[in-house]
């Protein structure tokens, strides 16, 4: 279970592989001040930012298969636009209006992508790991290529849940790449994990262990790969300590020009996108009430009247 050092490939034409990347981190970016900007005009609650682990996520996704299955954190919610899912899809859940996957039930940050294979993110620290497990151990019986990674922070690594998830993994051997995303300060990610690094926790699990810098985006993308290649293949799964060190987009060439040509591009697309969902509205308020149960209890039957009744005597939003 020996920790290895990860670097880019030496000589490898990625140029496609980098382009992709940089613009996938570009666009985590003008996402994150584009919902600041939601955020003070009251239109959405916090959603929290990705800036610092751009490389982690991006670089790793350039190594999966579409059929592989994700999870992650608050954070990386705009993880399945680069997967597939259309923008607006997206915007209508960060909104919640009436064409929103989850109709509106969730908080901004707790999305549903299942068609693009990411999924629903939880703001619970650790608990997706466990799932991550699961869905890496039911896999295997299936006898799929498929894999499992699953991307986390220190908090969610000082869980619990990271724990069962890592032993579990280890001991049934799943196919699934378990992705620690540093915070960009080493001492402080060792004084929460107990003194030592995120990688010296896999020989307790019988898990191997990389470490890599998240700031090398395509050394990212080979490690991940290597990591899948090494699970589809009955070689069990893999943790990956990646740390931050510089800005992931200085070692893929994007130059200045191109950075805010994507920018004013993606930026546009989503405020056009937002005039269209708010002016959809919100969804039905029966929604509230028919993802409950098949058949209403009497208990919830007495609500919707009530709720009815009260929208009935307030229609156009008056005070009582």
């Amino acid at each position: 279970m020996s920790t290895q050092i990860a670097t880019s490939a030496e000589g490898a034409s990625m140029d496609d592989d980098a382009t992709r990347i940089a613009r996938a981190i570009v666009r985590s970016r003008a996402i994150d001040e584009f919902l600041t900007g939601l955020g003070r005009r009251g239109l959405v609650s916090m959603v929290p930012p990705a800036r610092g682990i751009e490389g982690h996520l991006y670089g790793a996704l350039a190594a999966l298969r579409p059929a592989d299955w994700t999870f992650g954190d608050a954070r990386m919610g705009a993880v399945a636009l680069e997967r597939g899912l259309p923008s607006k899809t997206w915007l209508a859940q960060i909104l919640g209006t009436a064409s929103a996957a989850h109709a509106g039930h969730a908080i901004p940050s707790e999305g549903t992508a299942a068609e693009v294979r990411c999924v629903s993110t939880s703001s619970l620290m650790g608990t997706h790991l466990v799932q991550a497990g699961g869905v890496a151990h039911a896999m295997a019986h299936k006898k799929t290529d498929e894999v499992v990674l699953s991307w986390f922070g220190p908090g969610a690594a000082a869980t619990g849940d990271a724990h069962v998830a890592f032993n579990f993994a280890g001991v049934y051997q799943t196919p699934a790449i378990f992705y620690f995303c540093g915070s960009g300060d080493d001492a402080a990610d060792r004084e929460r994990l107990g003194g030592t690094s995120f990688a010296d926790f896999s020989e307790g699990y019988g898990v191997d262990s990389v470490v890599v810098d998240g700031s090398d985006a395509l050394a990212v993308r080979d490690t991940v790969a290597a990591a899948a290649d090494k699970a589809r293949t009955g070689g069990g799964p893999t943790l990956i300590e990646g740390r931050t060190t510089t800005d992931p987009l200085a070692s893929l060439g994007a130059d200045a020009a191109q950075v805010e040509a994507w920018t004013h591009g993606l930026q546009a697309e989503l405020r056009g996108l937002t005039d269209e969902l708010l002016a959809e509205g919100p969804p039905a308020l029966a929604s509230l009430f028919d993802h409950v149960f098949a058949e209403l209890t009497p208990r919830l039957q007495e609500q919707r009247a009530q709720l009815e009744s009260h929208r009935a005597r307030f229609a156009s939003g008056e005070i009582d």
